[in-house]
């Protein structure tokens, strides 16, 4: 009986989950290049929000902004961890005669990677529409002039 009971509300309960009708649906993110600090030394460094991730000796990692230490969110930690481990001795010596170099550095997004759509704004539209206004304005006066023109030629 309990069996039962307990069968029935497990099915009850996945019923419910799938007729929900909630959908997940993954995110599409815009193609976003950004260039950091070359190889050197066998070794390229990561970045973080733009920054380049550097790593303490536990190889906790960690980046540098306006002269002050930020640590790396939780949430990110893994991937940076992995990265540091897999190429823990070319970064010592990337560290060591380099990672001063690009203590005080931020690398931007481009703006526009070249396979992600441009997105029109309203304001790129009404520029469109007054451009097409000022067109016809200059056809209409044109026009005008050369039928002023004709009238004057007929006249003589």
């Amino acid at each position: 009986m309990i069996r039962k009971l307990l069968l029935a509300g497990i099915f009850l309960m996945s019923a419910g989950l799938f007729l929900s009708s909630c959908i997940v649906s993954p995110r599409h993110h815009r193609a976003v290049v950004v260039v950091g600090p070359p190889v050197e030394y066998g070794y390229q460094p990561l970045l973080y929000d733009g920054y380049v991730v550097y790593y303490s000796d536990a190889g906790i990692p960690f980046y540098w902004n306006g002269g002050v230490r930020l640590w790396v969110p939780g949430s990110y930690r893994d991937r940076y961890i992995s990265h540091y481990r897999s190429h823990r001795s070319s970064y010592r010596s990337w560290h060591k005669n380099r990672g001063h170099h690009y203590r005080n550095r931020h690398y931007r997004k481009s703006r526009r990677h070249r396979d992600s759509p441009r997105v029109r704004h309203r304001k790129d539209d009404r520029r469109e529409k007054d451009r097409r206004r000022k067109k016809k304005k200059k056809k209409k006066k044109k026009k005008k002039k050369r039928e002023r023109r004709r009238g004057l030629r007929t006249a003589d």
